[in-house]
């Protein structure tokens, strides 16, 4: 009867049986007669493994996929060429100083140009959203610059005028709190307002009616990537402003993170883990950083609301580049910048100091930050030490010999 032959074919496969034993693909219309193409040797429970690992592996792929899909084109890339051509927005308080050191030193190295000011280390002295002309009309430049490195108030659209087409921009967020408590002391917000304490600040100034200085105050990272004063508490500005920064730096390091960022750098640039080896220069000396009481904490947090939204997008992004990068590799990449540093700290002796107790190049120009000397290595370990204002000096009296003797030429790209 038909209905005892299905449940005999049935019966039959779930018990191992073949279909046409011997014959591989078979059509057996007698005993599988709901089957017409079966596989032989495939048991009824092996084949719903099978499909199940299948679908599984398949999912897996769409997964990869999709993940590789979100990966920006330089993570994806396994062979290149170092990356000459670098634009850096160097944020206040956010580890700048040491990703400007490194950016010093290779361009040094390799005789690249620099983006240099006419006077100080500022384009705009912080104030001024950054033109073009503040490039082209210094006596420094007369090449397009390989290296842009130089404090300013961002400008993406001006900044492209005087660099290369290839030139790829990066820049380095902090936690808005750290980042203001930190900016506090250094610029002694608190002093010119009167002697206030960090509490007392926060607790009398809800906003920046005017900044320190014409630029230091709440909401910093915004006010470094252009915001408007009159935009800064417009969260809806920010938002803007946040989707044109992920638009342009296809790379933004987090300070919290230092050494899984320094491995990004490296990898984004195309430079060997050597290449962006680093001091912790510009730190603020513990004897310098003023307290804060919860009640205030919360209420900074408010104020910084705009830092926040940048911060928050950029964190999460880094997340996923490092996600991306592998979180095995990107362990073993760090255990790696550690070690080379080891070496370089067991070659060059260096030993921290007190500003106080520092001359010359080694000399930072805050009283209020560490500085270093390499106690052994020459030359070569003495530029890690050197200030960076001292060393932007001595890069604009390299290129101003170079621009004298008619050798300031461009280098190939």
């Amino acid at each position: 009867m038909r209905p005892k032959v299905i449940s005999d074919s049935l019966k039959d496969v779930a018990e191992g049986e073949q279909c046409g034993a011997g014959k591989g693909w078979t059509m057996s219309l007698p005993r599988c007669p709901m089957v017409r193409l079966r596989v032989c040797r495939f048991t009824f429970r092996g084949l719903v493994f099978f499909t199940v690992a299948v679908a599984l592996l398949y999912g897996f792929l769409l997964m990869d996929g999709a993940r590789s899909a979100g990966k920006p084109p330089w993570l994806e890339i396994n062979t290149c060429s170092p990356r000459n051509n670098v634009a850096f927005l160097k944020t206040h308080k956010c580890a700048s100083s040491a990703i400007q050191n490194i950016l010093f030193r290779y361009g040094d190295k390799h005789n690249l140009h620099f983006a240099l000011p006419v006077t100080g280390n500022y384009f705009g002295g912080g104030r001024h959203i950054f033109e073009a002309g503040m490039v082209r009309f210094s006596p420094f430049n007369k090449v397009t610059p390989n290296i842009f490195a130089i404090h300013t108030k961002w400008n993406y659209e001006e900044v492209k005028k005087v660099m290369p087409e290839d030139t790829v921009y990066f820049t380095i967020v902090r936690e808005p709190t750290a980042l203001f408590q930190s900016l506090f002391d250094y610029a002694s917000i608190g002093e010119r307002a009167g002697g206030l304490t960090l509490d007392e600040y926060v607790r009398r100034n809800l906003i920046d009616a005017s900044r320190t200085d014409g630029y230091v105050g709440y909401n910093q990272m915004t006010w470094d990537l252009g915001m408007p004063l009159e935009d800064m508490s417009n969260l809806t500005a920010t938002r803007e402003l946040v989707r044109r920064a992920d638009a342009q730096f296809g790379l933004v390091l987090v300070a919290e993170r230092m050494d899984e960022s320094l491995v990004l750098l490296a990898k984004y640039l195309c430079w060997e883990l050597r290449d962006v080896l680093v001091l912790r220069v510009n730190s603020l000396r513990d004897e310098f950083k003023s307290s804060i009481s919860e009640e205030s904490r919360q209420a900074l947090q408010q104020r910084l609301a705009p830092d926040y939204l940048l911060y928050n997008h950029f964190l999460e992004k880094f997340d996923q580049q490092v996600e991306a990068f592998g979180r095995r590799r990107m362990a073993a990449e760090v255990a790696r910048l550690r070690e080379l540093m080891a070496l370089l700290v067991s070659k060059c002796n260096f030993v921290r100091k007190e500003a106080s107790g520092l001359t010359g190049r080694q000399k930072p120009r805050s009283y209020k930050v560490d500085g270093f000397v390499a106690a052994r290595g020459g030359e070569a370990c003495g530029l890690f030490t050197i200030a960076n204002p001292i060393y932007l000096d001595l890069l604009k009296e390299k290129q101003r010999r170079e621009l004298l003797n008619g050798t300031q030429q461009a280098p190939s790209r």
